[in-house]
């Protein structure tokens, strides 16, 4: 029996902390309607731990068409400033540092955090989408 043990204090655990979430966009709903088009973007700042933002990526009628991103920022989970703000329609940044994450896979952009925003998953069955960490 082998066991293996890290000494080197690394966690790989994404910053954000876990809030259960599962939560139903219906696609022709009035305040879903950008999620019709490649770009455009449905936010709740009600849902997940700093707000969620769901972007339309593609139009192949597939999940892969959408990512859905906890608007926490990684590096200021704790503070006030920490939930960033969706700019110019394609990025969120931290109101503490200006960092920027792009909406379309949640990667940062600028700034220096290695963690990008904390994914969603996403069903879809072409009428609705899941959103969920379940």
């Amino acid at each position: 029996m082998a066991l293996l043990v890290s000494c080197d204090g690394s966690d790989n655990r994404h910053p954000v902390p876990y809030v259960l979430l599962s939560e139903t966009i219906f696609l022709n709903s009035p305040s879903a309607f950008d999620l019709q088009f490649v770009g455009g973007i449905y936010s709740r700042n009600d849902w997940g731990h700093g707000g969620v933002a769901v972007y339309r990526r593609t139009n192949f009628g597939d999940a892969n068409d959408f990512g859905a991103y906890d608007l926490r920022c990684p590096n200021h989970v704790s503070q006030s400033c920490g939930a960033a703000q969706i700019v110019e329609g394609l990025y969120a940044e931290c109101a503490c540092d200006g960092q920027q994450f792009l909406l379309f896979d949640g990667s940062a952009t600028s700034g220096t955090t290695t963690w990008g925003l904390l994914p969603y998953r996403v069903q879809y069955d072409g009428a609705s989408l899941q959103i969920s960490n379940l």
